[in-house]
């Protein structure tokens, strides 16, 4: 039994030490150990979602609505005819004309542009901003599937020599060799919650993908971008897509309020009146000038209330600004923590898999000395070694997937210049 055992023991750790190796590679570092391949940009799948054509079309919206910005209204024309029947044979015919042109009030057509301009400037911000939503989205299931892989992969490994080793114990009681019965229904326990784990983590990873795919409109069997994610290095906080989004509400909440203050000023109209009285005198013609305007006693009621709405709601957007900024500074301090916590965790593990190596070559001089005299739980405590070597690097997977999923929060505060393609 021994000498079965040994070099199954050995294979085992010599698939260990691989996977081990390309574990704890950082993500530049495979980049580079592997072949250069040209998967599509995450950015530019991210452009042709769905979610971004309406964003788009929002934008396309608010920049027409600015050629109507600013308007005059129309004249109007009145025509008024009469008939007077007076006494003593005096009867006559009026008929009058009226041309007004109603006048925007001051300050009103200057405030509505203004207010166009914002909506403009907040539909692009909040474009740019829909752009960083989804590929922190995409990011985040990205990097959810290639650690549900590499975990996959892990399991895959440590349920084959499961498998192994539980053949080995069926063969040595099928041989009469002295061996416990526990041995085999630890293993079968073992294999059993192994193929449960492995189908829950292959699921997670086939979810993952599903969602990048909705987010991006993609087919089911589509190609998916690689995985990407800003530099903390690049991020600005008081140039980020969210504070940008902000900045347009504030200039929008100030060009609201420059509508309620023009609002407050009275309506007015000239106008140019022509009149003709036809009698059995002859006809008398009338031209005058009209000037009129409203007595704005409701108005600047109204205004003062609609100028206290708008402080209010450039405050809000002030505090949102302030809220995004500090959103920010603790985004990248999770991103600094999580890939110190990666790069310990990898320091770590290599020095756990040494002690385990150690703890191998000690059971393997055991069995070289005791021979079938401690063969009864060998098999159990070389597959203890190698799960304990699994969950070493599945540590180191869990740690490197939340450095990376934390780091595609960050697509969220890009500066706009550098989401808009």
């Amino acid at each position: 039994m021994p000498s079965r055992l040994l070099p199954f023991l050995r294979a085992g750790f010599s698939t260990l030490a691989a996977l081990t190796t390309l574990a704890t590679l950082t993500p530049a570092a495979r980049a580079q150990s592997l072949p250069a391949a040209a998967p599509p940009s995450l950015l530019a799948a991210v452009t042709h979602a769905p979610q971004l054509a309406a964003a788009a079309k929002r934008v396309d919206a608010a920049r027409a609505r600015t050629e109507a910005s600013g308007r005059l209204a129309d004249p109007e024309l009145e025509a008024i005819g009469s008939r007077v029947d007076a006494p003593m044979g005096e009867s006559r015919t009026l008929w009058e004309l009226n041309l007004r042109q109603p006048l925007p009030k001051r300050g009103e057509r200057a405030a509505d542009r203004a207010r166009s301009l914002a909506v403009v400037t907040m539909a692009e911000a909040d474009y740019a901003m829909t752009i960083g939503d989804v590929a922190a989205a995409v990011a985040f299931a990205l990097a959810e599937a290639a650690g549900a892989d590499a975990r996959a992969a892990l399991l895959t490994t440590q349920l084959t020599r499961l498998d192994a080793a539980l053949a080995t114990v069926q063969a040595r009681l099928a041989s009469g060799v002295a061996t416990r019965l526990a041995d085999r229904l630890t293993l079968q326990s073992r294999v059993s919650a192994l193929q449960l784990q492995l189908e829950q983590t292959q699921r997670t990873a086939a979810d993952a993908r599903a969602t990048a795919r909705g987010r991006l409109g993609l087919a089911p069997d589509a190609p998916l971008p690689a995985y990407a994610a800003p530099a903390a290095t690049e991020i600005t906080p008081a140039d980020s897509a969210t504070v940008t989004v902000a900045t347009a509400r504030i200039a929008e909440a100030n060009a609201m309020g420059k509508v309620a203050r023009a609002s407050a000023n009275p309506l007015t109209s000239v106008g140019v009146r022509f009149e003709r009285e036809r009698s059995s005198l002859g006809n008398t013609d009338t031209v005058g000038l009209a000037l009129s305007s409203e007595l704005p006693w409701r108005n600047r009621r109204y205004s003062r209330a609609d100028i206290r709405a708008t402080e209010a709601d450039r405050a809000a957007a002030t505090a949102d600004a302030a809220a995004a900024r500090h959103q920010i500074s603790s985004t990248l301090a999770r991103v600094g923590r999580a890939e110190r916590l990666a790069a310990t965790a990898r320091r770590l593990a290599a020095d756990t898999l040494t002690r385990l190596d150690a703890e191998h070559e000690a059971l393997s001089r055991s069995l070289s000395i005791t021979g079938l005299g401690g063969a009864d739980s060998t098999v159990l405590h070389a597959i203890d070694i190698l799960e304990r070597s699994t969950e070493t690097q599945l540590q180191i997977i869990e740690a490197e997937t939340s450095a990376r999923t934390t780091r595609a929060e960050l697509w969220r505060y890009l500066p706009p210049s550098r989401l808009l393609l």
